[in-house]
């Protein structure tokens, strides 16, 4: 297998995995105005775990991505720091609107004190830990 096609490869299986994301994003916000009841707050907890679940694949995907663009970096100099460099650009920009709409459905209004607590809870946990403990 070439260092090219390892290199394309890991960073297409990492935009996929960006891109099923945002598709679960979209269409959670899609589907939910706001955490207005028990239901909408179930639908947050599973949506929550999951972008946890991808985030910790995507990173393992972008450190072996890292890790073959420097060996390619090596290999093929300045055309092979074009690849890497025109990679992670795209991958930035996809980041960037990633974390746009995922902080959307954190944001979200609740009907009440007791969900918005819970909420909040989740939103936080979501940011700051890498497994789900809810």
């Amino acid at each position: 297998m070439s260092l090219g096609f390892l290199f394309g490869a890991v960073y297409a299986l990492a935009a996929a995995v960006m891109l099923w994301s945002l598709t679960q994003l979209n269409r959670f916000l899609a589907e939910t105005r706001d955490i207005g009841d028990e239901g909408s707050l179930q639908r947050f907890k599973v949506l929550a775990r999951m972008q946890m679940y991808l985030a910790l694949c995507g990173m393992v995907l972008l450190a072996v991505g890292m890790l073959v663009g420097i060996v390619l970096i090596a290999r093929h100099g300045l055309l092979g720091l074009l690849a890497v460099i025109l990679t992670n650009v795209f991958i930035l920009g996809l980041g960037v609107y990633h974390k746009r709409v995922e902080e959307r459905a954190r944001s979200l209004r609740a009907g009440s004190e007791v969900l918005a607590k819970e909420y909040r809870r989740i939103s936080e946990t979501w940011v700051k830990k890498a497994l789900p403990d809810f």
